[in-house]
């Protein structure tokens, strides 16, 4: 919990020295469906493991105000993981990681909604390791890159509030866990719903119906 304050401290601090690059920040909090896929070497074999459901939640920040790419920044806690399912009982994988995520953000403005679809890396700090599968002798790695794409609908209001709801798919584009005979990728789809505040003088506007009195 001390490391997600540092971070988040660390994230806030940022955005308010970029102030002028800056056009709203925001939190989500979501539900995450994790995830794996051993890897085994001797002999070869990819062993799919079952989903564990797990929590999400994100301080981010959306910079420059061009009408249909941005860029947005986060530091993002979630839970991944995996249930591995034996015949003689089930083994729950649970990881807990802290992570710094960048995504392009292609967005399109309409009267009410303003859907659009993000993209982009994540750098991924494990925070905390519990997993009981036998075939796991190593603990995960401490840092790792996984990647992320989805989409999302923000509501357009008269306020500087804008509510939001978001999907991802979150696979690793390396392994998390290595040892000898063994990889272990991550997989985790993400629900969430979030809530933004736009600065003054950045609204949307580039679909938006403007009404000139005669």
């Amino acid at each position: 919990m001390k490391k997600i304050v540092l971070f988040s401290a660390t994230f806030l601090f940022f955005v308010q020295a970029k102030a002028q690059f800056v056009n709203s920040i925001g939190v989500t909090v979501g539900v995450s469906a994790g995830n794996q896929k051993f890897y085994f070497y001797e002999p070869v074999a990819i062993s799919r493991k079952k989903y564990i459901v797990g929590f999400n939640a994100s301080v981010f920040g959306e910079f420059f105000s061009h009408d249909y790419a941005r860029w947005v920044t986060e530091i993002q806690y979630d839970q991944k993981g995996s249930i591995d399912k034996q015949p003689n009982q089930n083994y729950p994988n649970k990881l807990q990681y802290l992570s710094w995520n960048n995504y392009l953000k292609l967005r399109y403005e309409m009267y009410s909604v303003i859907p659009y679809i993000m993209i982009g890396p994540k750098l991924e700090y494990n925070l905390v390791q519990s997993t009981t599968s036998p075939a796991i002798a190593a603990p995960f790695l401490p840092i790792h890159v996984s990647g992320a794409f989805g989409g999302g609908v923000e509501f357009v209001s008269y306020t500087n509030f804008k509510f939001l709801v978001e999907a991802f798919y979150n696979p690793d584009m390396m392994p998390a866990e290595v040892q000898p005979g063994l990889h272990i990728k991550n997989k985790n789809i993400e629900l969430r719903v979030g809530l933004k505040y736009e600065f003054g003088g950045k609204k949307e506007s580039c679909n938006t119906p403007t009404y000139i009195e005669d």
